[in-house]
């Protein structure tokens, strides 16, 4: 990467705005990638910076564009929340169930950091709410890992599978269970979690309750 370059895609990551302008002007390429084949678009949008991602993408940033993890930027402002750089990124292609090689995805990334805003609006843009990642896992099993008891509603409300299991049988209930949220668990009973379902050990969600909370939990699950 020239200087010309990497004067533009530091000040990408750094949000400073004349400074992006000034190195377009001498020739930057507005899609220059660095070492991981991360962009300036994939930097100023898992920072938040709005003026930047605005400027770049009507600059001809691609949103498309994915680093050799197989992540792109919508998938870094997911994570941190940025409703507005989500919705110009979507608006300008960016891919909402693109899964990295961990099979992560957007949608997975702000349903673990309980993004409300965020998940709401991937769902409306066609986030497939039971993609799973490499593990087996889905976003609602992210959440209730996470007790994100909003985010886990918007999930169930769009038809998130409340009994998909991962690659170790493990349910979103089982997940709730062993961290001990009463009222996930009441809640994911309530709609339709299968307490019978049984793990790879043999586990049932009850066998996932810790020594110290079985007490107050066990009649949840006769």
């Amino acid at each position: 990467m020239d200087q010309t370059n990497k004067m533009f895609f530091d000040a990408c990551a750094h949000g400073d705005l004349d400074l992006v302008k000034k190195a377009l002007e001498e020739g930057a390429d507005v899609n220059v990638v660095n070492g991981e084949n991360r962009t300036a678009l994939m930097r100023s949008s898992k920072r938040g910076h709005l003026d930047v991602v605005t400027y770049i993408l009507e600059k001809g940033a691609d949103a498309t564009m994915v680093d050799i993890f197989n992540k792109d930027a919508l998938m870094a402002a997911a994570k941190k929340g940025h409703l507005e750089i989500v919705n110009l990124l979507l608006d300008h292609g960016a891919n909402v169930n693109l899964q990295d090689k961990r099979g992560r995805n957007a949608l997975m990334r702000a349903a673990f950091l309980g993004q409300t805003d965020v998940v709401n609006r991937l769902i409306e843009a066609g986030a497939d709410v039971n993609l799973n990642d490499e593990l087996g896992r889905t976003a609602l099993m992210e959440a209730a890992l996470a007790f994100r008891t909003d985010v886990i509603k918007i999930l169930v409300d769009n038809g998130a599978d409340v009994n998909a299991q991962d690659h170790n049988g493990c349910t979103a209930l089982m997940r709730a269970s062993y961290s001990g949220f009463e009222d996930l668990i009441v809640y994911l009973i309530e709609h339709n979690a299968d307490k019978t379902i049984e793990d790879k050990d043999g586990n049932l969600a009850i066998h996932y309750v810790r020594q110290h909370s079985f007490e107050t939990l066990k009649h949840h699950f006769k």
